[in-house]
């Protein structure tokens, strides 16, 4: 279909290909491949931004805690535990 839009090349491997499938068996869709695969990268960049957004305010939380001195944290012990091990 003629669009005044630029297009975006998409190569049809197997694993999209299956993606599709998958996505078509869980939701019943008969839309096109193109149509799916332009509804999806849409859909899948609104939930990619809230879980950003989910994972940013998570991490803002645990460091106002720590902060806060609410979540003590022996620093010593987790570098001791992240040394790789020493040879016998």
């Amino acid at each position: 279909m003629p669009s005044k839009h630029p297009r975006i090349a998409v190569t049809a491997d197997p694993e999209l290909g299956h993606a599709l499938e998958r996505v078509r068996a869980a939701t019943g869709t008969r839309e096109a491949d193109a149509t799916l695969v332009r509804r999806l990268a849409v859909e899948g960049a609104q939930v990619e931004l809230q879980a950003g957004r989910g994972r940013r305010a998570a991490a803002e939380a645990l460091l106002a805690v720590m902060d806060s001195g609410g979540f003590d944290l022996d620093l010593d012990a987790i570098d001791r535990l992240n040394r790789p091990a020493s040879t016998v």
